[in-house]
């Protein structure tokens, strides 16, 4: 993948973390929970497979695989917990129509997104400021 390439894909995974973030950041009794859990996994998802560009490794849609494979190659990863992510397990295309509908739930899944963008914007050696 080319750089520009890595960069548009880069762009978009941190506007579904933006989306989710800014949605979170509403009175709790109006934070649209759907629009939030898809945002994160978008942006997950996306995150880690950007992490292994240029890696050997199968290309997956699931979390908890793409977070091992990320793993294996970082150990910073130790310190991002998927357990709290319900659909980690889960192939990108059968979670499609299942979200998670608890405010807690999805916010746990904003911050392990947030945790692996700033992994992987220090792997780029890319400032976030840059990028907008």
């Amino acid at each position: 993948m080319e750089t520009n390439e890595i960069r548009t894909s880069l762009k978009k995974a941190l506007a579904s973390l933006e989306i989710a973030e800014f949605e979170m950041n509403r009175p709790h009794e109006d934070v649209v929970s759907m629009s939030v859990c898809y945002g994160a996994r978008q942006s997950l998802i996306s995150l880690l497979q950007l992490y292994l560009v240029g890696e050997n490794s199968a290309p997956s849609s699931n979390i908890k695989e793409l977070y091992n494979e990320c793993l294996k190659r970082d150990n910073r990863f130790a310190s991002i917990d998927l357990t709290s992510i319900r659909c980690n397990d889960i192939q990108h295309e059968e979670c499609e129509g299942r979200y998670c509908l608890s405010v807690d739930k999805v916010s746990e899944c904003v911050t392990v997104a947030k945790a692996v963008k700033e992994l992987l914007l220090e792997k780029l050696k890319i400032n976030e400021s840059e990028l907008k």
